[in-house]
């Protein structure tokens, strides 16, 4: 019986609330409110960071920049699935360019992002995240902390590596300028908190 034994939680709370205190720092820090899309948070320690249906970080990004880069990347998600959803040509216009651009993209965990799909959406989904992480932190920080981040690291390398090609191709499509969260209105947010992106044809 549950009442036979003691469990503490002190160390799983103290790690979860490690990460709060930094996210808050953050937010206080810098004018992180530009790329929030969603302002509601969890911190589960053995969850992998995910942007639907609730942004989700965990207990292991104990470094502020990381922090950070991360919370902005699930952000982006947002941003995308909006984009998908308000702008759906020029979504399967920038998808499909990337596709074709990338024949070859990395696909297996960690290199790649698991399916063919997810690791196309990530060639925007990162390279929205070190614009907007440039930003807030600048140029030199965002790209150190994503040149050495092994998660989709295949596909952070395609990123830095075609950073201007890929700057033309979003401004063109219209993804980029990134329209920021204090200009959206509740429609904007009601489409970026849809769990799918639109369909690609």
């Amino acid at each position: 019986m549950s009442d036979d034994i003691q469990i503490d939680l002190s160390a799983t709370q103290a790690s979860s609330e490690r990460i709060r205190d930094l996210l808050v720092a953050a937010r206080r820090d810098l004018n992180l409110s530009l790329y929030e899309y969603t302002s509601k948070i969890r911190i589960a320690p053995s969850e992998i960071p995910h942007s639907h249906p609730v942004l989700t970080l965990n207990n292991r990004l104990d470094k502020k920049n990381d922090l950070i880069c991360t919370y902005i990347h699930e952000q982006m998600h947002w941003y995308v699935t909006w984009f998908s959803h308000a702008h759906t040509k020029a979504w399967h216009s920038v998808i499909n360019d990337i596709k074709s651009r990338y024949p070859d993209i990395p696909i297996k965990f960690p290199e790649g992002a698991n399916t063919h799909f997810s690791s196309l959406l990530h060639v925007l989904v990162n390279w929205l995240e070190i614009e907007a992480a440039s930003a807030v932190l600048g140029r030199e920080v965002a790209v150190e902390v994503a040149s050495k981040n092994w998660v989709y690291g295949g596909i952070y390398k395609i990123v830095l590596r075609d950073w201007d090609e890929l700057s033309t191709l979003f401004h063109e499509v219209g993804v980029a300028p990134i329209r920021m969260a204090t200009d959206m209105t509740p429609e904007d947010f009601a489409l970026a908190a849809r769990m799918e992106e639109a369909p690609i044809n």
